[in-house]
């Protein structure tokens, strides 16, 4: 412990006295109820649909970092022909474009698109309030140690397949139902930036494991000073907006495609009433 108390007060220092870059690659998997699939309606699309959760689940990442700046941003795989659009997307996994993290401003920016329309989504950067375990164990070749905080997030559960429970704009809205969960970070200081992927960050070193609720994102490779160096910029594409003021949106949108597809779904079981 007096090792890693000696390695935190170190760390202001080493992130001013060293200019390097890296580029850090991660693999993120969000775990999903799947039971709805057991309905014999869709029987005849199943593999489809496993697919797409799988699709939309399953993504690879990398995180460019400087001493002050990252970015974080999905690597993009050639899509198998015949996918088509990607309608899930909608419903399942984050929605992450390109993040864009200042340690030095406190300022981080979601580069991100939604119908069409890109935007910035803007925030401050607020540390979490870490706790140390003082546990340790090896990822890779790096000596990476625990560090914990407990937040409030709201249930939600994923049930396409189940009209009754969308809050669709024909619907009146449920009560959020809030529940803590434990967040759970693996941290290095043998790389001494204080990031990590998607939006974790705040701690006296790289973060290379995340468990978070549903949500595993893993470390599968690092490299350090790169031979071709890459300029980190700050996103300028789209229209600034809250992440509070984004979600709402992107709520509502949700919301009217439901509806939409409820209203088409109406009209298809009349149609083929009146036709009997």
């Amino acid at each position: 412990m007096k090792k890693l108390l000696c390695l935190f007060l170190l760390y202001p220092i080493l992130n001013q006295s060293q200019d390097f870059q890296g580029k850090a690659y991660y693999m993120s998997k969000i775990s999903v109820d799947k039971s709805w699939l057991d309905n014999p309606r869709f029987a005849s699309r199943k593999g489809y649909m496993n697919d797409m959760i799988k699709r939309n689940t399953e993504k690879d990442y990398v995180l460019e970092f400087n001493s002050i700046e990252s970015t974080y941003k999905q690597i993009e795989k050639l899509e198998a022909e015949g996918q088509g659009y990607n309608w899930m997307a909608n419903y399942v996994g984050e929605n992450i474009g390109k993040i864009y993290k200042n340690a030095q401003d406190k300022i981080s920016i979601n580069e991100t698109e939604m119908m069409g329309k890109f935007f910035l989504v803007t925030e401050n950067l607020e540390n979490a309030k870490w706790k140390m375990s003082g546990e340790s164990k090896k990822i890779g070749q790096y000596t990476c140690y625990k560090a914990t905080y407990t937040k409030q997030v709201e249930e939600k559960v994923f049930s396409f397949g189940s009209w009754n429970q969308t809050n669709g704009t024909n619907q009146p809205k449920k009560p959020k139902k809030m529940r803590d969960v434990e967040v759970v970070a693996w941290f290095t200081p043998e790389i001494p930036v204080s990031s990590g992927p998607s939006w974790y960050q705040g701690l006296p070193g790289l973060i290379l494991e995340v468990s978070d609720d549903d949500t595993t994102i893993l470390c599968t490779k690092i490299v350090m000073n790169p031979k071709e160096k890459t300029k980190i910029k700050r996103p300028k594409k789209g229209k600034v907006i809250s992440n509070q003021d984004f979600v709402a949106l992107q709520d509502k949108k949700r919301s009217e495609a439901a509806e939409m597809w409820r209203q088409s779904r109406q009209r298809r079981q009349s149609s083929t009433a009146r036709l009997r």
